[in-house]
Formats: structure tokens, C-alpha cells, sequence
């Protein structure tokens, strides 16, 4: 009895190297995380509230809030109005949407923001220079809060509105640390 079970402990730790080893793959990075937006025409959005599927979707096309609602199944879909503004507005990749049904009023809430910081880290997706606050810069490599306060200061004294080479003007930051910083951004952001 003693024997069968150290050499099942075995066999499994052997399986589990085995595959441990299969699924890596040398050098085939292809550098997307699970839900990242680089398939071209899609966006990943958040859907949560009263809805009977809440999470993170991948939409193609260009698609409007009434549209993510409706994948999560709403559960309030009689008193959702198309031609509400909110409800046709386009949706962009990081965005946030939120449903509350009012029962009594029989009227659906909606409201739209973006996903926080770190779950667009962890889905791989673009951060936006111009409304991480200080604790989202400290959550990137190489920027602790010495740096991330600068960061911060010197958008606050340009407007809000900063360009992603406009860092390279931040005390700590140089070409070196600003490819690092690359990936992580959406570089469609402009002054």
C-alpha cells in the first residue's frame, strides 16, 4: 500500500514534468496577452451590473454600448431605449459600461467609464497617458512614486493633455526607460 502510493506520487509528478515541458514553446512569443485589442476591428469592453452574463467582451465592428449590453443578456431589455444617446454611443477598447434596472420606474441606468488601470495591464490592453493617476504609473515597471508624482505634475502643468513622447521632458525618464514603457500605452493620443 505504502509502495503504490509513492509510486503514483511519481508517475504523476513525471506526467506533470512531462507536460510542464511540452507546453512551452521556445521562442514563439507572440506577444498578445489573453484579450489584447490587435486584432484589427475589434474592441474589449467590460459589461457588468444587471445583466445575467457580466465580464469582459470582445466585440467586432464598430459597435455601440447597446450592443455590449445585449451580449451580457440584460435583464431589463424591455425598457432599454435605442435611441437613448448613451445607448448608441461608441464603444472604445478599456471601456466600462454598467447597467441598473429600475423595477419600479421600470427604467434601465447607464453608465459608461473605463476600466481600471490594472485590469487593462492584466488583459494586455492600452493604458491612456492622460487619466492614469499617480498609484497607476507606480504599477508599471521602472516607475515608482517619486517618478509617477512627477509624471503626473508635469501633465497637470501641460494642460491634462500630454503626448507619449512628452515624457521623455519628465525628470527620470529617458529613451531607455521610454521604450520600456512602449507597450504598455495606446499611442493614438495626441495633443
Amino acid at each position: 500500500m505504502y509502495f503504490q502510493r509513492i509510486a503514483i506520487t511519481l508517475i504523476a509528478a513525471v506526467m506533470t514534468l512531462v507536460l510542464f515541458v511540452q507546453g512551452r514553446h521556445a521562442g514563439n512569443d507572440s506577444g498578445l496577452a489573453a484579450l489584447s485589442a490587435e486584432r484589427s476591428g475589434s474592441i474589449v469592453v467590460q459589461v457588468s451590473g444587471d445583466v445575467a452574463h457580466p465580464g469582459i467582451y470582445r466585440i467586432c465592428g464598430k459597435k455601440m454600448t447597446i450592443d455590449a449590453i445585449f451580449m451580457a443578456v440584460p435583464l431589463c431589455a424591455a425598457s432599454l431605449v435605442p435611441s437613448d444617446d448613451l445607448l448608441s454611443k461608441p464603444l472604445q477598447t478599456g471601456d466600462a459600461v454598467h447597467l441598473m434596472c429600475k423595477a419600479r420606474e421600470n427604467k434601465a441606468l447607464i453608465s459608461t467609464t473605463s476600466m481600471k488601470t490594472s485590469q487593462l495591464l492584466t488583459l494586455g490592453l492600452p493604458l491612456d497617458l492622460n487619466t492614469m493617476s499617480q498609484a497607476d504609473f507606480e504599477l508599471l515597471p521602472g516607475i515608482g512614486p517619486a517618478l509617477a508624482y512627477r509624471i503626473v505634475g508635469f501633465r497637470q502643468k501641460n494642460g491634462d493633455t500630454l503626448a507619449f513622447d512628452d515624457l521623455l521632458q519628465v525628470d527620470g525618464i529617458g529613451e531607455k526607460k521610454l521604450k520600456q514603457l512602449y507597450p504598455y500605452f495606446n499611442h493614438s493620443i495626441s495633443k
